[in-house]
């Protein structure tokens, strides 16, 4: 049948599984991964084995395994055991709940996520849609109640996977009783094994005694991917995901030497970048991938990145950045500490009315980590001992307008007017 006529479609078509370039794909097969996998494995053992769950806490960059290997191994696990348990009797037989959570999805307006929000979030896993409860209006330890009498009424071994576990932060409450849930009375009928997944180095540290005793019984470090790792991750996507012709070894060392200088060896940029790549092609009407087409796909989500990363700041880091973004408008920039504190203090007034703004020292400590995630950038002023020091402040060059704008918008907030007489004086 010929192609209908559309807007939509390309003279060229290079992408022939646009699937196996998806975030959740699940390879069939784990690449560069053997020794996290050696060790992941022994985690899972004692559950193929019938004997109760071990514990474990899984860290390292962005895109370096952590989900694809927690995925294909839980897969590799039911797999197994469901064919372990057609050789059992239905007494021996061994029972598994598994159950993904990703802390994130319940962050709260204040960007935090409590123990509270999680363990409304399992136990609406664990019901039907009609008999789910409110994340509001219950006692929290009548929640932990409702837990674990949803997960006592399960059988054998539930394991919990907490992705994205540091945005807990000091709220361990719930890291501290899933582990121990048996142990300490609240469970019967099941065991509970955790693993957490964290992007963060430091949220170990942060963890109490009584946390690490039990949710860190194993660690498990993910390391970047070095360049040539992560060409190999991009071939074996390519040949299911690309037609042969569509790209050559160039575009395999280029898409992986670029995500492995801008992204601190991404497997999840490399493929992305892979995948934009073959579209910007398609959309060039290219018969291959080229040089031009990786590197317009590079900046594409570049712009996309710096926008998500603007989104996922807090309400007074937003509210900085309002600041600063007006006085850009205004051409106000680089501006004095103190004045992005005036302009800070009217963003918050039109945005968050009634809402008291921080103090110019409670400010700057937000603006200071700004500079770090490399938002803002920050110019020592020094006039010598008649001339005085001060600090001015200023959008990086990465950062326009149009980004902080759209960055709004993904958070669905409004770019209101700011009056910026008086500001600078």
């Amino acid at each position: 049948m010929d192609d209908v006529d559309s807007i939509f479609a390309d003279d060229v078509d290079l992408i022939k599984d646009a699937t196996v370039l998806e975030e959740d794909y699940t390879p069939d097969q784990i690449l560069c991964r053997d020794e996290v996998l050696s060790q992941y494995t022994s985690v899972f053992k004692p559950i193929y084995k019938g004997r109760p769950p071990q514990n474990a806490f899984l860290y390292g960059d962005t895109g370096v395994g952590k989900t694809a290997v927690t995925k294909y191994l839980r897969q590799v696990l039911e797999h197994d055991l469901e064919e372990k348990n057609e050789q059992l009797p239905a007494s021996d037989q061994i029972d598994l709940t598994a159950l993904w959570i990703n802390c994130e999805n319940f962050t709260s307006g204040d960007h935090t996520t409590s123990s509270y929000q999680v363990a409304v979030g399992i136990v609406n896993r664990l019901r039907e849609s009609g008999n789910r409860i409110n994340a509001t209006g219950y006692a929290p330890q009548d929640v932990y109640d409702i837990l674990y009498e949803e997960l006592d009424a399960l059988e054998g071994t539930v394991l919990i996977i907490l992705d994205e576990i540091d945005k807990l932060e000091s709220d361990d409450t719930l890291l501290y009783e899933l582990p121990r849930s048996r142990d300490i009375g609240y469970l019967d009928s099941v065991r509970v094994g955790v693993i957490g997944i964290s992007n963060d180095y430091t949220f170990r540290k942060t963890l109490s005694p009584k946390v690490k005793d039990s949710l860190c019984e194993t660690e498990i470090k993910f390391p970047a991917y070095d360049a040539d790792e992560l060409a190999m991750i991009l071939r074996d996507r390519a040949e299911q995901a690309l037609y042969e012709e569509a790209y050559t070894q160039e575009t395999i060392s280029l898409c992986s030497a670029l995500a492995y200088k801008e992204a601190s060896g991404s497997a999840r940029r490399a493929i992305r970048l892979l995948r934009r790549s073959a579209e910007v092609a398609e959309e060039n009407s290219s018969e291959q991938i080229e040089p031009p087409h990786i590197r317009q796909a590079d900046e594409d989500l570049e712009y996309g990145n710096i926008v998500e990363s603007i989104a996922d700041q807090d309400e007074e880091k937003l509210n900085i950045l309002k600041a600063i973004g007006h006085l850009d408008e205004a051409g106000l920039t680089p501006a004095r500490t103190r004045t992005v504190h005036t302009a800070y203090a009217r963003v918050v007034s039109a945005y968050n009315s009634g809402k008291q703004p921080l103090t110019q020292r409670g400010m700057f400590n937000h603006l200071s980590k700004l500079v770090m995630f490399g938002f803002v950038r920050t110019i020592d002023r020094n006039k010598g001992a008649g001339g005085g020091q001060w600090n001015e402040h200023e959008l990086s060059d990465d950062l326009t307008i149009q980004k902080i704008r759209e960055a709004f918008e993904e958070c669905d907030r409004q770019w209101l007017p700011i009056d910026l007489r008086g500001v600078a004086e």
